[in-house]
């Protein structure tokens, strides 16, 4: 039985291999398509004036979009993760801005003793 089995995986690999060229494309067909700059546009402004949707405008955008309320909302997810992670990477250089400046402070007040 066990050697039942290890022939069947050694077939799976083979299997996968042995795809002719039209399964592969119609694979590649699936991948997910990219937004137009049209939408990219209206979903950065809508961005712009709400970071959160709620349902309603989410469907609403979704339907003058033509998109899934579900992009909608992976789309609005992902943007307010990139936000959040400028906002850091701003607060981080004004801290660090901030500290190097006490810094120099500190060190030219320690050669003036």
């Amino acid at each position: 039985m066990g050697e039942m089995k290890h022939h069947q995986m050694m077939q799976a690999p083979l299997a996968m291999m042995e795809m002719n060229q039209n399964e592969y494309e119609n694979n590649n067909q699936d991948k997910k398509k990219r937004l137009t700059s049209e939408q990219l546009e209206a979903l950065e402004n809508t961005f712009q004036e709400e970071k959160k949707l709620d349902p309603e405008t989410k469907m609403k955008l979704a339907h003058d979009l033509g998109l899934q309320p579900r992009q909608i909302a992976v789309w609005f997810q992902n943007r307010r993760a990139r936000w959040k992670t400028k906002q850091l990477e701003c607060m981080y250089d004004t801290l660090k801005q901030e500290f190097d400046a006490v810094s120099r402070e500190k060190q030219k007040l320690q050669e003036e003793v």
